[in-house]
Order: structure tokens, then sequence, then C-alpha cells
């Protein structure tokens, strides 16, 4: 049961909103990668998940979640 409360709880998509909480994006990380990538912009591939998030604030470019 723990096992399935664990896989719950973390989050495999975080989402980006900008400063007037339009959806940007959600950022996950790829582990057989090792790299942090951008659900709705596939081929954008980031080290960390901060350079992630500031790839799309930067863009500020409202998406549909899906």
């Amino acid at each position: 049961m723990d096992y399935y409360r664990r896989e719950k709880d973390q989050m495999p998509f975080r989402e980006v909103f900008n400063h007037a909480q339009q959806f940007l994006g959600a950022v996950y990380l790829n582990h057989i990668a090792r790299k942090w990538a951008i659900k709705e912009y596939p081929g954008q591939w980031f080290d960390t998940e901060e350079l992630a998030r500031v790839w799309l604030i930067n863009r500020n470019q409202a998406v549909v979640r899906g």
C-alpha cells in the first residue's frame, strides 16, 4: 500500500504558470535521459528543473493543458 501512496504523491509533471496565472506548460524529469523536459514542447531538454521553468516563463505563451 505504501508503494502506491508514494507513487501518487510524486507529481510526475510540475505545472508552470506566469504572473497572471496562465498555464505555460508542465515540466518533468525524464529518468532515462536524466534531463528535464517540457510536456508541451517535445525536444526541449534542460539539465535542471529551474532552467526548464525559466525557459517557459521567458517564452510566456499560454497553452492548453493536455
